[in-house]
Parts: structure tokens; C-alpha cells; sequence
């Protein structure tokens, strides 16, 4: 492991980080680590899950009655036929109407519906609910994930990546997809509430709010390996390393559109000294990322 240099900038709270990388890895020494807040996309969604079940003795005995009895018979006289309570009859059959298995006519009597007798002899119905979900767009990571909960803003007492580099989110608006762009998405998620291969279907996506920015905190560390003579960046989000956003801000430092310098403390005697290790590129573009509407601490 290279000693420790007065050229290093490191954030007092990655210094345990720090110390780890270095000792599990002697080969590398930590030039810096820098903590940036990431604004993630946050879309409230609603979707209805589609979920197969099979039916109880009553509402089959009830599709069977209507499919095979002539003339058609009534509630009351199935209920009268059963020794059942009318009402329990009539709210189980009212059930099998909504789930569009069954129709009642205006005097109680009952008929197999269109798609009914296809259900009875699969022996269950599709039955719908609906549910409540997040879409998380991370243009950093470039994923889109779903999750249950709305994500919780970190601190936003840092400095915005976005500041440094341009980010684009891999969908500008969910209301533009159709269900069978989002189905897939959903599926990858792992909430497991689409699982064609067990009937579960997500057959309708509505966006119920508007997109909001939540802040997320990354943690950047510029890595010096002793041995190749080479400088990159490790992306981290806590412990874990984000390889797709490593990979994105070593292709952008190899293109000069990033400068290392930016990943250091922007104090002047820092960057002097750091200027004498690490290159530096010709040009940079630096862009702002267009305002949207944040969820903070405390602030919305």
C-alpha cells in the first residue's frame, strides 16, 4: 500500500471506507472519496394484478345450475333447492357477476356469461386487484426499478453529480409506455406481482401523481493502482460497488468530458498538489441537469 499523502482528499465520514479498500486491496492507494447527492426519479404508479383462483362449492354448483338447468332457474329457488339463506346465495352470485362469469336477470333468474363457461371448466377465474407501487428511475445506475414504498429522500447537504456530468433517465414519462413495455419491467423487479408463468398478470398501469426527484447519496473514490500506474473511479452506494455507474465515469474521464480534479475538495491547495499526479484533460463539458420538482428532508 502506498503511504498516506498530504495530496489525498478524504470525506471524514468514508474514511473507515477508505481504510478497507486500501487494506484489502495493497496493491491500491485512495486519492480521494467524495460523497455527491444523486437525484433519483420517483413515479407513483397504480396497477391492477390479475390473479387466478378457483372457485368454492357454491359458485360452482352455481355456474353449473345456470349452464345445465332448464328453464333457467332464480337465486330464490336455488337458495330454497341448497336450504341456504337467499342473501348468502345472492352475494355469491352477485361475486360471480362482477367477475363477469355470470349474469342475473331482472327477476333473479341466472345465465352463464360469455366467458363464463370457459372459466367453469378451467375450474377458477381471473380475479383482479388493485395495488399501489413506485417506479424509481436512477440515471445514474441507468435501471428502472418498483418497490412497494416510496423511497426516503436522503440529505441534500452535498454536491449534485448532475453538476458534474449530464444524466439522462432511460424513460422521460411512464404515461407514454404501454402495458406491455411496463409488464416486463415489473417482472425484473422481483415484487412478484407478474408472474405469467402462476397467472399473475399486471394488466393495467395508470401514473396517479406527479414525478418526483428523490435525493440519494453515492459515494466516489478515486483508486491509484501502484502496480498498473492507473488511475479509476469506484462508484459505491454504502458498501456496495456500482459497477454500470463506475463504468459510465471511467468512459467519461477517457473521453475528457469528466476531470478528476472535479472529484476532489475544491479548495485551491488541494487541487495545486493533486494537479502534479494526475492528468489533466484538454476540454470538459459540464452540464446542468434540468430542475424538476424534489422531495427533501422536511421539504417538498
Amino acid at each position: 500500500m502506498l503511504p498516506a499523502s498530504p495530496t489525498k482528499s478524504i470525506d471524514p465520514n468514508l474514511t473507515s471506507i477508505v481504510a478497507k479498500i486500501e487494506q484489502q486491496n495493497p496493491g491500491l492507494s485512495v486519492l480521494a472519496a467524495r460523497q455527491f447527492r444523486l437525484a433519483v426519479r420517483q413515479t407513483p404508479l397504480e396497477v391492477a394484478v390479475s390473479e387466478p383462483r378457483e372457485f368454492n362449492v357454491l359458485e360452482e354448483f352455481i355456474l353449473r345450475a345456470a349452464i345445465e338447468f332448464v328453464p333457467a332457474p332464480t337465486l330464490t329457488e336455488l337458495a330454497d333447492l341448497l336450504g341456504l339463506d337467499e342473501i348468502f346465495v345472492k352475494s355469491t352470485a352477485t361475486n360471480l357477476a362482477n367477475l363477469d362469469t355470470l349474469e342475473i336477470g331482472a327477476t333473479g333468474e341466472i345465465s352463464i356469461a360469455p366467458q363464463g363457461r370457459n372459466f367453469f371448466d378451467k375450474g377458477g377465474v381471473s380475479q383482479a386487484q388493485v395495488r399501489s407501487i413506485y417506479a424509481v428511475s436512477d440515471p445514474l445506475n441507468q435501471t428502472i426499478s418498483f418497490h412497494f414504498e416510496p423511497l426516503a429522500a436522503e440529505t441534500t447537504d452535498l454536491p449534485d453529480l448532475a453538476d458534474l456530468i449530464s444524466l439522462q433517465h432511460q424513460i422521460a414519462d411512464f404515461a407514454d409506455l404501454s402495458i406491455a413495455e411496463i409488464q416486463p419491467l415489473i417482472q425484473a423487479s422481483g415484487l412478484g406481482i407478474h408472474v405469467p408463468e402462476s397467472g399473475k398478470i399486471v394488466s393495467k398501469c395508470d401514473v396517479i401523481g406527479d414525478d418526483l426527484d428523490v435525493w440519494q447519496t453515492v459515494s466516489i473514490y478515486v483508486l491509484l493502482d501502484a502496480i498498473e500506474h492507473q488511475t479509476t473511479i469506484q462508484v459505491r452506494q454504502g458498501k456496495k460497488i456500482l459497477e454500470t455507474a463506475s463504468n459510465l465515469l471511467n468512459e467519461l474521464v477517457s473521453q475528457q468530458k469528466l476531470a478528476l480534479n472535479d472529484l476532489y475538495e475544491s479548495s485551491e491547495n488541494a487541487t495545486l498538489q493533486e494537479a502534479e499526479i494526475i492528468p489533466q484533460p484538454k476540454t470538459r463539458k459540464q452540464t446542468s441537469k434540468k430542475k424538476r420538482k424534489e422531495t427533501e428532508s422536511g421539504n417538498k
